[in-house]
């Protein structure tokens, strides 16, 4: 022993130290709306496929190092991470046994309800898809900071492929089916557009069979392979192809002249194959027998019925327009009659009572009033519709005339008559204008006008003759 066991004392101090866990995050299911699976292989290799503005589904896993589940911890979900800083969606892990479901399409768990959107501009093609454990920070938009903090985060990558689903639809139709059938050697054209199916956006440089099909003896379709039109779609997704139609020979061998073609899409690493084909029929038809139909052939009848049918809407809007005018030119006469008697004639109450009666009798012949009932609201109302040409302003001045001419106590005079005269006057030049008549031009026959000449000097004698003043006759 030496003397330094005297020299210091002895010590003991108690030191937490943080304990952490490595946790460990896996993706065990992707896949299209929510519980579907769909791959696509690439040179042996599966990749899980999402399909464009559609909805998709992840279920993942959280454990510790040593395969524990870890519940109640926030995940932040990413698509194309890279260009995408912000978390698409967040999810926590189940209580029990760590696991997440998450489906794009339920309103409490991605309350936007997106799904594989476009990413700068880009559509189909292979994406990254992220599910991280951030216990460390504040991701905005995403989890927050994880208060208890004895996991140290994880994140797990993986690559699936968007694909679109694709539309396709009919430009030209090549039907010559039935009694629509062609002759050998006439040319036959169809077009078609393929489209995706959620932006309705054309897709280019993509490959359309056009497969040609005849019937043969026993009724089957038999597909003539080496006669397939392949073609790729231009710039607004169409197809064309062109075939010279062959008739009644088959590979060859004669056959009843029943043919089809059929417009397929097969597919590709970025779209869908077509889920509906577009089929047409193409029938053999004698040359003879399709001159023989003439102008009364199935195009030519409908034509003319097209045609025929505009006629009869014009006739009857023209009719229409004819009949309405006629009876606001009708109209304007029984004014213009009312205000030629008021000048004329001293019976004020008589002529406005006159008018009120070929009103409602003309009211009546155009259905504006009912057969059996005559009432002062009932005549206003007809009035107004009447005379919907004419301004509120005069109509109320017009039915004016005719409650003063009923129901005032006091007596009609020139300055009532006047006044009506003036009502009328304005009206009848609304209705002029609404005819579209203030514009013209009339002209009249003046024959007969220098006919009767006076001479000077000229009289009526007493026995009724005319004489020359000067002259003596006889």
């Amino acid at each position: 022993d030496n003397n330094d066991a005297f020299r210091y004392d002895n010590k003991t101090i108690q030191t937490e130290f943080d304990v952490f866990s490595n946790s460990s995050l896996s993706i065990t299911e992707v896949g299209p709306f929510k519980s579907s699976v769909d791959t696509y292989s690439i040179e042996g290799i599966a990749y899980p496929v999402l399909y464009l503005k559609e909805s998709f589904h992840i279920d993942a896993l959280l454990t510790q190092s040593n395969g524990q589940a870890v519940g109640g911890k926030c995940l932040n979900i990413y698509l194309d991470p890279e260009e995408n800083i912000r978390p698409i969606a967040t999810i926590r892990t189940n209580d029990l046994d760590g696991t997440v479901e998450w489906f794009s399409g339920d309103p409490l768990l991605n309350p936007s309800l997106r799904g594989v959107e476009l990413t700068g501009g880009k559509k189909e093609g292979f994406r990254t898809l992220k599910v991280a454990f951030e216990p460390d920070f504040n991701v905005p938009g995403g989890c927050d900071k994880d208060v208890e903090n004895v996991l140290n985060g994880s994140e797990v990558e993986m690559e699936v492929l968007v694909r679109s689903r694709v539309d396709l639809q009919v430009e030209t139709n090549w039907y010559y089916g039935g009694e629509a059938g062609i002759p050998e050697g006439t040319l036959v054209i169809g077009e078609v557009a393929l489209l995706r199916d959620r932006l309705d956006i054309a897709i280019e440089n993509e490959e359309i069979q056009f497969i040609r099909q005849y019937r043969n003896e026993t009724g089957a379709w038999v597909t003539m392979s080496a006669a397939t039109n392949k073609t790729v779609t231009n710039e607004q997704g169409i197809a064309r192809f062109e075939w010279s139609f062959d008739g009644r020979s088959c590979d060859g061998v004669e056959c009843t002249g029943e043919w089809q073609v059929i417009a397929f899409y097969a597919g590709s690493q970025n779209f869908q194959a077509s889920q509906n084909n577009i089929t047409f029929a193409v029938d053999y038809k004698a040359a003879s027998e399709v001159e023989a139909k003439g102008f009364f052939s199935p195009e030519n009848a409908m034509a003319f019925s097209i045609v025929l049918m505009a006629l009869l809407v014009a006739g009857a809007l023209y009719y229409r327009r004819v009949v309405s005018r006629r009876q606001v030119q009708s109209l304007r006469g029984i004014l213009t009659d009312t205000m030629m008697q008021l000048e004329a004639s001293n019976e004020y109450i008589k002529i406005i009572f006159d008018c009120y009666k070929n009103l409602v009798r003309h009211f009546r012949k155009y259905g504006f009033m009912k057969k059996v009932y005559e009432t002062t609201r009932e005549f206003e109302s007809a009035v107004r519709a009447a005379f919907n040409m004419v301004p509120p302003q005069q109509l109320d001045a017009f039915l004016t005339i005719f409650e003063e001419a009923r129901y005032s106590d006091h007596n009609i005079g020139v300055m009532q008559r006047d006044q009506a005269i003036s009502t009328l006057g304005a009206i009848t030049s609304s209705i002029t204008s609404a005819l579209g008549e203030e514009g013209q031009v009339k002209r009249y026959e003046v024959t007969g006008l220098y006919d009767k000449q006076t001479k000077a000097g000229e009289f009526v004698a007493a026995d009724g003759s005319v004489r020359q003043a000067g002259i003596v006759e006889g």
